[in-house]
């Protein structure tokens, strides 16, 4: 058809990428984000990075003294990457959505970190959750429960909390860059 955008898709997939998030999100006062609010905000990205280094140094030792087979403990691993893969683009698009009143990033923010607590608990009591829950002797299979469903959670948690993270300091960082 003459005087038709040859590559539609194109030119409307370049119009949503460059669109600035709703008004309601931006800074109303200025175009420069406090520093303040910026440190808080990459605080929260620091925490959820110190948190995978704590996951990736100090839970191997420990599954291995839950007595978790080497061969298992892999695959434990595989939890992350699993999660990672459909956690973080549902909860990205959830957030892009999302019409609370304390913003589009903040409560998945929140909820994770929340997550992210009562993992690290159950993760650490997971020795004394599968004794209470009748585990005796060398080996655990309740403990060992325990520590891998804590796991998921955590590996959970740090991905829904990791994305909106980011991109809560896309959105309050828009008006400034995109001024450039």
């Amino acid at each position: 058809m003459p005087g038709a955008n040859p590559e539609p898709h194109r030119a409307s997939r370049s119009r949503q990428t460059n669109r600035p998030p709703p008004a309601r999100h931006q800074q109303q006062l200025s175009s420069r984000v406090p520093l303040r609010q910026l440190l808080l905000v990459t605080s929260i990205a620091g925490g959820i990075q110190f948190g995978w280094a704590l996951q990736l140094s100090l839970l191997t030792p420990y599954v291995q003294e839950l007595g978790i087979p080497h061969k298992w403990a892999s695959i434990i691993w595989l939890c992350g990457p699993l999660s990672g893969l459909f956690v973080q683009p549902l909860v990205g698009v959830m957030s892009d959505r999302c019409t609370s009143r304390f913003g589009r990033r903040r409560p998945f923010i929140v909820a994770g970190s929340v997550l992210i607590a009562i993992s690290v608990l159950i993760i650490g009591h997971s020795a004394d959750i599968g004794w209470w829950l009748g585990d005796r002797g060398d080996v655990r299979p309740r403990a060992i429960g325990a520590f891998v469903f804590g796991f998921w959670i955590l590996d959970v948690a740090n991905n829904m909390t990791q994305g909106p993270c980011r991109a809560l300091l896309a959105d309050l960082t828009w008006n400034y860059y995109n001024s450039f």
